[in-house]
Order: structure tokens, then C-alpha cells, then sequence
């Protein structure tokens, strides 16, 4: 089938499916997932596995657009100004959370690359479907603008850990790059991605503040994109970290950064369909019994690591009350729980932990699939319950 043909059809199914799953009060992701698993080779495999493979430049794309969103939200000057009133609490969560999933996949399972790549992935959260809560709701404080934040960092140290993990992984266990060039590899991977991406994001920053006219805005933003992707797929570096870092520069060093998200959101709703719709997939639904008491153990450890880390994050903040001055404690009670949706950025992650590790193709991500499913459903109502127990919803 033509390639174009099967976008579209990609792009509409899967704009009906979640369409479909909101008047069954679902979130839209499961509509797109569950439209994927229809169409994918699990049933009718209207998106073969060998399309999957041709249409991976728009998985990086979407990716790409994620990194970009996710560096959107790193805004230094809030977290200069509140670091220290939820380190404790970040601390908390995150490395919990990576301590319950690995040492519980790797109990179960027996495999240390398996289970070290789920620790790392169950860090990320998804700042759309928190910010979807948020905008629902008529919110006020800080606690939205903390929860935001500390979701930002998990993303950051997720994406971060992945590069740096998937590299070792390689050395130690899959022997592609030798341990003398260990250290070079990763510098490489790293400080490509650094330069790189400061340079784009001077560029992107440039756009931003001396043209006037949006279509031009958001022709040369696309192309900054396009480069910011492009590129390190050349050279075999992380993307992930060039386009992190562009948008960290541009909403902090930009007053008019606003521009360019604003033209971002005007072309990632179609990729990001088209995107979540492919992904459901690459659910395979004859290794899912395999994998569904490890899928059950993810969701349960991540579940614990983030509510339980936070409250020792609390336990930290009075034993030190001096890092935690300014932050109340039914803030960091409840911060846990509102952590836990996830989506874009584990799936995107996911699938290239299988593109980049000889991983028995599959398992990661009809795991993370599986897991995301539930997150998207149980993850806004945790969301909401912590907007309320804060008292961070405004009386009507």
C-alpha cells in the first residue's frame, strides 16, 4: 500500500478512535492505542510490521516534538526560585520509583538490562495529561506550578538516563562499543548533542524574536525541528537531547517563547496521532500473557515508588526543615500521586530501547503499552483527588 495512502488512514482511524474513547469518557490516547492494536499485525495488519519500519522518520518526529515540549517546561527561573523547597520531594520519588521497578522486574525476571531500562522509564510522567487536569479545573498556588516542575525534571533525568544507560548497556552487555571507548562514546553522544543542540536553539531563539510575520515563524521553526532531529540521526547521537535543550533555551531565554509553541501546537496534534496510533501497534497480543505479571509488577512498583517516594521526600523535609521551608505538607503528600499519568515520551523511549538493544522484540513496549493504558486512565483522577486534598481547586 502507498505509504502517503497508509498516513492518512493511519491519521483518521485513529482521530475517530479517540474521538470514540471520549464518549466513553476515556482519554484519547487509549482511543489512538487501541485503534493501532486493531489495525496493527496482531489483527488486522493493516499497518504491517514492515510500514512500521518505513514510517519510523515520524516516530522520531514525534519524539522530537515531545523533547522539545518537555524542555518547554525546564523554566530556570522557578526552578532557582523553588528548587529547594522540592528537591526533597523530586528525590524522593524518582529514585524510589527506579528502585522498585528494577529490583522487582530484575527478582522476577532475571534480566538486568530488562529491568534496568523499566526502572529508567518509569521516571517519566506526561505533563499534557496533568496540564489537561489543570486547565480543567479553576486552579490556584503553587502546587500546580510545583507539580509541573518536578514532572519536567523526571522527564529531563529520564531521557538523560536513557542515553547514558543504553550506552553502557552496549559496552557491558552487548559488546558494540569496547569499554576504553566507553568514556568517549558518551562524551561523544553527549557533547555532539550539547553543541548541537545550543546551536539550533541560538537559531530558533533568533526566529523567535526578529520575524514578525507566523507563517514564516513556522516554516523556519520546522526546519530547526527537522535539523534538530535530522542531524543526530546522521551521526548516530541522541536527538532527545538536542531538542531538550532547544527548548530550554528558547523559554528561557526568550520573553516571546510563547511564538514558538504556538507554532508547534500547530502541526503536533496530526504526528502525535498518527504517532500514538502506530505505536498501538506494535501491541502484540500473542506475547501478552509473557509479559502481563511483569506489565502488573511495572505498574505496581511505579504506582508505590511515586507515592511512597514523595512521602519520604516529606520524611526528608522534617528532619531538614531548612530545604523545605517554603513548601506545605499536604503539597509533598499528594505531589506522588499526580506523577503517575504516562505516555508520549515512555512509548517514544520504549521503541527505540528496542531499536537500539537486541531486546526480544516486543516485550518493552507491548509492556509499556499495557502499563500506559492504565496510567491514562487511573492517572487524572489521582490528579484531580491531589488537586482537591491541596486545596489548589478555586470555589466556583
Amino acid at each position: 500500500m502507498d505509504s502517503l495512502l497508509i498516513i492518512g488512514i493511519i491519521l483518521i482511524t485513529g482521530y475517530l478512535g479517540g474521538e470514540l474513547a471520549k464518549k466513553f469518557n476515556l482519554p484519547s490516547l487509549t482511543g489512538y492505542i487501541i485503534t493501532g492494536l486493531i489495525m496493527g499485525p496482531s489483527l488486522l495488519n493493516i499497518i504491517s510490521t514492515p510500514t512500521l519500519q518505513t514510517l519510523q522518520p515520524i516516530n522520531d518526529f514525534a519524539l522530537g516534538i515531545i523533547g522539545l515540549s518537555i524542555g518547554g517546561e525546564l523554566k530556570y527561573r522557578f526552578l532557582k526560585v523553588n528548587w529547594e523547597n522540592f528537591n526533597l520531594i523530586f528525590l524522593g520519588e524518582s529514585l524510589l520509583s527506579f528502585a522498585l521497578v528494577f529490583i522487582l522486574i530484575y527478582f522476577v525476571s532475571g534480566n538486568f538490562p530488562l529491568a534496568i531500562m523499566l526502572g529508567i522509564l518509569s521516571l517519566a510522567t506526561t505533563p499534557t495529561s496533568i496540564l489537561g487536569v489543570i486547565k480543567e479545573k479553576n486552579t490556584r498556588g503553587k502546587f500546580p506550578q510545583i507539580l509541573m516542575s518536578i514532572g519536567a525534571l523526571d522527564n529531563f533525568f529520564c531521557v538523560l538516563g536513557f542515553t547514558i544507560i543504553t550506552t553502557i548497556l552496549n559496552v557491558f552487555y552487548y559488546h558494540e562499543v569496547s569499554t576504553a571507548n566507553l568514556l568517549g562514546y558518551l562524551g561523544q553522544e553527549v557533547l555532539l548533542g550539547v553543541i548541537l543542540g545550543l546551536f539550533l536553539g541560538y537559531c530558533a531563539i533568533l526566529v523567535v524574536e526578529r520575524i514578525e510575520e507566523k507563517r514564516k515563524i513556522q516554516v523556519l521553526l520546522i526546519t530547526i525541528i527537522l535539523f534538530a532531529i535530522g542531524l543526530p540521526r546522521q551521526f548516530n547521537i541522541s536527538y532527545l537531547i538536542v531538542t531538550l535543550l532547544i527548548g530550554a533555551m528558547v523559554v528561557n531565554l526568550t520573553v516571546d517563547y510563547r511564538k514558538f509553541y504556538q507554532s508547534l501546537h500547530a502541526i503536533d496534534t496530526p504526528i502525535l496521532i498518527i504517532f500514538l496510533t502506530m505505536a498501538g501497534a506494535r501491541f502484540q497480543l500473542d506475547i501478552l500473557p509473557a509479559v502481563s505479571i511483569l506489565t502488573a509488577i511495572y505498574i505496581t512498583a511505579r504506582l508505590a515508588g511515586k507515592t511512597i517516594g514523595a512521602r519520604f521526600g516529606l520524611l526528608g523535609c522534617l528532619l531538614f526543615p531548612d530545604t523545605c521551608k517554603n513548601i506545605a505538607p499536604l503539597h509533598s503528600k499528594y505531589v506522588g500521586m499526580a506523577l503517575t499519568p504516562q505516555a508520549g515520551v515512555t512509548i517514544g523511549l520504549a521503541i527505540l530501547a528496542e531499536q537500539k538493544l537486541p531486546f526480544q522484540q516486543g516485550v518493552i513496549s507491548t509492556l509499556i503499552l499495557g502499563s500506559i493504558i492504565f496510567f491514562e486512565l487511573v492517572g487524572p483522577l489521582l490528579v484531580n483527588r491531589a488537586l482537591v486534598k491541596t486545596g489548589s481547586i478555586k470555589d466556583k
